[in-house]
């Protein structure tokens, strides 16, 4: 399976519009690289895509991809989105694919990310005919979920709801479903992509995704709980974002570290502007690549 990272950035991108920290300033200055929002696009063949999430960047990451450009005229390769939550930054691009015409796209998501999106008028007619808004529904067990009209019978996908809230415009609930996260895999095959690019908590399900995944793409949004306030862009903390942070006792990276099973790749993705993470000369970035675990940048191309 073809894995392709066509963003890496939380919300905004880096360098983000309206914002002068020393991320951006590096990224705008050529110091750093530029991150578009996060997304990712697999592939069984390097013909059909399924696109893990949709970014508002993403008629921009099409055009940055060969693979992902049409073939013909008014035609795109690809087949599907797949969905983990109701952030515009992760929905926002399916109102720049609304021009796709007669071409059929099928979205998968929750039931409580459908309902939430089903709501905007921009993300509405991918709920109409030729399109289809499929939910998924969230299963302890991890039960598989039909895949086949996305990329044929090429892909194996299964879901599974980790700790989070609905989006800020949804009044940050605490629901089951909110949030989700995807195991891929080609039929046959043991190699597993892991999917969870947000998520407020690594409880036992996810701990388990994570133990029986052979690349990992996880959330990497804030380094620290606190790096908003102290950076003075946001009196708002990572957790209350519905965010666990990497570092820090309680983090994601202390919490990986004492699993008894690692992923052969742990990629931290959907960074912040905020991350320190994001300069490589950093003790932050530095704790985590020491860690075994490395951090996703846009084009970051794998096979799995």
């Amino acid at each position: 399976m073809i894995v392709r990272v066509l963003g890496s950035a939380a919300g905004g991108g880096v360098p983000q519009w309206n914002c002068g920290c020393a991320n951006c300033a590096a990224a705008r200055a050529g110091r750093a690289p530029r991150r578009t929002q996060s997304a990712v696009a697999v592939s069984p063949d390097g013909d059909r895509w399924l696109l893990l999430n949709c970014s508002p960047d993403v008629a921009a990451q099409i055009e940055a991809y060969a693979p992902l450009q049409p073939r013909t005229t008014r035609s795109t390769p690809l087949c599907g989105v797949l969905l983990t939550d109701a952030n515009v930054d992760h929905l926002g691009g399916l109102a720049v694919l609304r021009q796709a015409g007669n071409h059929r796209f099928v979205v998968r998501s929750s039931a409580v990310v459908a309902q939430i999106a089903g709501a905007q008028p921009a993300f509405a007619p991918f709920a109409a005919p030729p399109h289809r808004w499929v939910t998924v529904a969230p299963d302890p067990s991890c039960e598989a979920v039909d895949a086949n009209d996305v990329v044929g019978n090429a892909i194996e996908v299964r879901v599974l709801a980790v700790p989070g809230t609905t989006p800020g415009y949804d009044g940050r609930r605490s629901v089951t479903g909110a949030v989700v996260a995807y195991e891929l895999r080609e039929p046959g095959s043991n190699a597993t992509l892991l999917f969870a690019p947000v998520y407020a908590g690594i409880d036992e399900r996810l701990a388990a995704a994570i133990g029986r995944a052979t690349v990992a793409f996880l959330d990497g949004s804030f380094y620290s709980d606190d790096e908003l306030v102290e950076s003075g862009l946001m009196p708002k903390r990572a957790r209350a974002l519905g965010h666990l942070p990497v570092g820090g006792p309680d983090g994601s990276l202390a919490r990986l570290t004492a699993l008894p099973n690692r992923p052969q790749r742990t990629i931290f993705t959907h960074l912040n502007n905020s991350n320190p993470m994001l300069d490589p000369s950093s003790d932050a970035a530095s704790f985590v690549r020491d860690a075994g675990f490395e951090i996703a940048e846009d084009g970051l191309e794998l096979r799995t």
